[in-house]
């Protein structure tokens, strides 16, 4: 395997709890100056949905860049590639469920009586 021909991904997911200083990793087989948002959409190693961020540096401070053009190449930090990929809930998740319990109707005066006469 040629480091030049594969390109090690790193990423995280904020509400899995992950440790960005301690990323999850996959490869593509691109070179890392290839390789595009398109290519980080179908490559993606977990299912569902997600919104990606890209680690972009600007002198030494980091932020966090919202690539969304398909052919743009992304940007490199220490010769690596970082995502974080921020779950979408869907629009049924993110409803509070309503529990609806029945309604215990309480037995009326007369009916109470008539229970307390039988023996």
């Amino acid at each position: 395997m040629s480091n030049k021909n594969y390109t090690m991904i790193h990423y995280h997911i904020p509400q899995d709890l992950d440790d960005p200083e301690q990323p999850n990793a996959y490869t593509i087989q691109l070179n890392i100056k290839d390789i595009t948002y398109t290519d980080i959409l179908k490559t993606f190693p977990i299912k569902g949905q997600f919104d990606f961020k890209f680690l972009y540096q600007h002198q030494k401070d980091n932020f966090w860049l919202d690539i969304k053009s398909n052919a743009t190449p992304l940007p490199i930090v220490n010769k690596h590639i970082h995502v974080r990929a921020e779950r979408i809930k869907k629009q049924q998740e993110t409803q509070p469920i309503q529990i609806i319990q029945p309604v215990q109707q309480t037995p009326s005066v007369s009916q109470q009586t008539n229970d307390l006469m039988q023996f």
